[in-house]
């Protein structure tokens, strides 16, 4: 029978424990904002980061099964944006935009041009 000393078992149970904790990590408040910028920048959301971020009324960290695209307990950020008054004569946008708090990816829009 193969015997496994108690320090290269707690060394492999450690490196599971590492492994686990890097793919749970979520984006901090700033860094999602970043990602939000990103993923809005250009008309009809601003062609700034400062102008995309004016138009971010409301952001929050919590359950996908909370927000507009419903479902699932993953974890997302939220950002509510309004742009009153687009360019031209587009009517104002009232939307949301919700990323996954671990990837930055989209999960979901109810925004034109991103749904």
């Amino acid at each position: 029978m193969l015997r496994i000393s108690t320090s290269i078992a707690v060394a492999i149970g450690c490196l599971l424990a590492l492994s686990c904790g890097v793919n749970a990590a979520e984006l901090g408040e700033k860094q999602a904002v970043k990602r939000a910028v990103a993923i809005l920048k250009g008309n009809p959301y601003g062609e700034t980061d400062a102008e995309v971020i004016a138009n971010l009324r409301e952001r929050r960290l919590g359950a996908r099964s909370d927000t507009v695209c419903g479902g699932g307990a993953t974890r997302v950020w939220s950002f509510h944006v309004v742009v009153p008054e687009p360019a031209g004569d587009a009517s104002p946008i009232d939307g949301w935009l919700v990323i996954d708090a671990a990837s930055g990816r989209i999960v979901c829009a109810n925004l034109p041009m991103l749904d």
